[in-house]
């Protein structure tokens, strides 16, 4: 086998390939780049591969992350989520945190007439989403995995924009965004505690001397 010849064959076809994609301003990450180089050399060689890059890409970039799937018995991504959503009911107490959150997500999907779940990972054939059944400012999650072939067939949608700031969450998911009471010290006399029947302990402690001396 002669490298060197093979190597002058393929790198110039490489250059020019790098070369047309600055022309034409493709901002491309390197680790995705190589993987369209893999995918083009096994198209090539007639080996099998998925389209792994066309789905990262589509979930690629600020604000991008999530995807959108239409609440519809006839979308068998649908059925996916409720039989995920449905398991972790069933084997949870109904008093629960997770049979709670599992009920509280199914409603808010199916009375919005959309679900929503963040892109993990795409890789042979599959890819690894996340419910965030916490809400979606906070990673902690269930996983759930979608054939590739559901996504290529539109069954799945980007949702373009992040849940929260779409409106389709109501209330603060971010420990972060608590808000803080303040503790605010005001001077109180016994005289306008003891009006609410409140006794302060100098109060009581002058009761306990008055008895002694008696």
């Amino acid at each position: 086998m002669d490298i060197q010849s093979i190597r002058k064959i393929i790198f110039p076809a490489v250059t020019d390939a790098v070369l047309k994609l600055e022309e034409e301003n493709h901002n491309i990450k390197i680790t995705m780049l190589r993987e369209i180089f893999n995918e083009a050399i096994n198209g090539a060689l007639n080996i099998s591969h998925s389209n792994n890059t066309a789905i990262k890409a589509m979930f690629s970039g600020r604000g991008r992350a999530w995807a959108k799937v239409n609440v519809d018995d006839d979308n068998p991504v649908w059925l996916k989520i409720k039989g995920v959503l449905k398991t972790e009911m069933d084997v949870s107490a109904s008093n629960s945190e997770m049979f709670q959150l599992s009920s509280n997500m199914m409603d808010l999907f199916e009375n919005s007439g959309i679900a929503w779940m963040r892109f993990g990972s795409s890789s042979k054939g599959y890819s690894k989403f996340h419910l965030r059944l916490w809400g979606s400012k906070l990673d902690k999650h269930i996983k759930i995995y979608i054939d590739n072939y559901y996504i290529d067939n539109e069954y799945i949608q980007n949702l373009e924009g992040v849940p929260h700031k779409l409106n389709l969450e109501c209330g603060n998911f971010s420990l972060n965004d608590i808000n803080k009471k303040e503790k605010i010290d005001i001077d109180i006399t016994s005289e306008e505690l003891g009006c609410f029947g409140i006794q302060t302990l100098e109060d009581i402690l002058g009761e306990e001397l008055e008895n002694e001396s008696c």
